[in-house]
């Protein structure tokens, strides 16, 4: 008697990419929903996953009705179920042909023969999941990371990178009406006002202070004396 497979509607890789709560298990591996599995046999499942490579649900369709819902999340034309459908039908499947741009590896119609690059942008896409990100939330959280990071810090190159950074981002708009809003709320707080008061006070008895008052004073009277001139020439020649 065959042994049938339980089958994810929505594929492992869907489910992760959708961010969907790891919560709904069936032998100790995760389904993620109720509606998410049907038993069906290999061949079957091969043919599935094979027909969502070729954008056909009809596979799917003649074991299981699953709700709309469920059918939406599905990914058509993905290169991925290609492998799944190679490994499942263990090569006695015919119609299922994974050679060139059928391969889970073929990019963009290129070979992708760099483990390393693959690699790269397979974590850069998975790097911004919301499971990875809970993931390093948490991970920034414990002694190890922490001391780890503490470190890093201290690097010359860091070092270097930050200043780098802080002196762009000084700049930007964000930035200077970020640090408007501080400042005005900063200046509120008792502390700082009593603070500033002081400092002003101490401020006003230094030489360069009363230096900088007596140039302001003169400039100040010069300038009402040379209006207070002006306007009595303007009334004189208007009376005239």
């Amino acid at each position: 008697m065959e042994i049938l497979h339980k089958h994810h509607i929505v594929p492992t890789y869907k489910c992760i990419e959708l961010g969907l709560t790891t919560s709904y298990k069936i032998d100790g591996k995760e389904f993620y929903f109720k509606e998410n599995m049907v038993e069906v046999s290999r061949e079957q499942h091969a043919l599935i996953h094979w027909g969502y490579k070729c954008n056909e649900l009809k596979p799917l369709l003649e074991v299981c009705n699953p709700p709309q819902w469920v059918i939406d999340m599905i990914p058509l034309g993905d290169n991925r179920d290609s492998a799944a459908a190679s490994i499942i039908a263990l090569g006695e499947i015919e119609q299922i042909d994974i050679s060139g741009e059928n391969n889970s590896m073929w990019k963009g119609g290129i070979w992708v023969n760099d483990p390393v690059a693959y690699m790269k942008a397979y974590m850069k896409a998975y790097s911004q999941t919301p499971k990875h990100k809970a993931q390093q939330k948490a991970y920034q959280q414990t002694p190890e990371y922490k001391e780890y990071d503490k470190k890093r810090r201290q690097t010359p190159e860091y070092k270097a990178y930050k200043k780098t950074y802080d002196k762009a981002y000084r700049q930007t708009p964000e930035y200077k009406e970020y640090h408007k809003e501080y400042d005005k709320k900063r200046r509120q707080i008792p502390e700082n006002k009593a603070k500033k008061k002081a400092y002003d006070k101490e401020y006003q008895q230094t030489p360069e202070y009363k230096e900088y008052q007596k140039a302001y004073q003169k400039a100040y009277y010069l300038r009402k004396k040379l209006e207070k001139q002006q306007g009595q020439g303007t009334l004189e020649q208007h009376i005239g």
